[in-house]
C-alpha cells in the first residue's frame, strides 16, 4: 500500500481527489488483491485506477454511490489487464499466492498448523473454481457484497450470479471434504 501513500502525496493540488477517494483506498485494495492474489499486482492494479479517474476528478464528484462504482471500474480493468495478458505471448506467470490467515495473537501452534492446512485446502479449492466462480465468491463471501451490487459490478444478470455462487460454494465443499493429502496430490499429479 505504500505506493498508494506514494501516489497521493506526488500529485498537486490533490487534497480534493484524495479526499473523494480516499475513504475507499483499503476496501479497494482489499477487491484487487482478491482478485489478482498477490500483493503487488493488487497495488499495481489499484495504482492503475487512481491514475486513470485522477484527470476525472468532477465527473467522479457526480457519481451517487462511489464505492460500487470504483469496485466495478477496478473489476473492469482487472478483466482488460488478463484480456491484454491472454493475448500477450510472453505474458509473465502468475506466482501463487496465499490467502492471509485470520490473525490470532496467542500462540496456539496447533490451532495454527491447522488453520494453515485448512487455508491451504481452501486456496487449492479456490485454484480448481473457474475465474467467474473465484471472482463471485471473493466479492460475495470475502468482500460482502450483495448479488445486486455484483449484478451492477460485474455487469450480469443476478440469476447468473446466484447460479455461479451456488457451483463455486459446491465446488469447494466437496474439494474441502476430500481428505487433504488426496487434494494436495491431485493437483500437484
Amino acid at each position: 500500500m505504500a505506493k498508494i501513500t506514494d501516489f497521493f502525496s506526488n500529485i498537486q493540488n490533490h487534497d480534493a481527489f484524495e479526499a473523494l477517494l480516499r475513504p475507499h483506498v483499503d476496501h479497494l485494495y482489499r477487491v484487487a488483491y482478491r482478485l489478482t492474489r498477490q500483493p503487488d499486482a493488487a497495488e499495481d492494479l489499484l495504482q492503475d485506477v487512481m491514475l486513470h479517474f485522477y484527470p476525472k476528478y468532477t465527473e467522479l464528484r457526480k457519481v451517487e454511490n462511489l464505492k460500487p462504482w470504483l469496485t466495478r471500474s477496478l473489476y473492469n480493468l482487472f478483466i482488460d489487464n488478463i484480456r491484454k495478458d491472454k493475448r500477450n505471448p510472453v505474458s509473465a506467470a502468475v506466482d501463487e499466492s496465499v490467502l492471509s490467515v485470520v490473525a490470532d495473537h496467542s500462540h496456539h501452534p496447533e490451532r495454527e498448523a491447522e488453520q494453515e492446512l485448512m487455508q491451504r485446502r481452501l486456496n487449492i479449492a479456490l485454484d480448481q473454481l473457474n475465474d467467474d466462480q473465484r471472482d463471485v465468491v471473493m466479492l460475495h463471501d470475502m468482500e460482502g457484497y450483495t448479488l445486486t451490487e455484483l449484478a451492477e459490478v460485474m455487469a450480469t444478470p443476478v440469476g447468473t450470479l446466484k447460479s455461479r455462487l451456488h457451483r463455486a460454494r459446491n465446488n469447494i465443499r466437496k474439494a474441502l471434504s476430500v481428505e487433504p493429502s488426496d487434494l494436495i496430490m491431485r493437483v500437484k499429479g
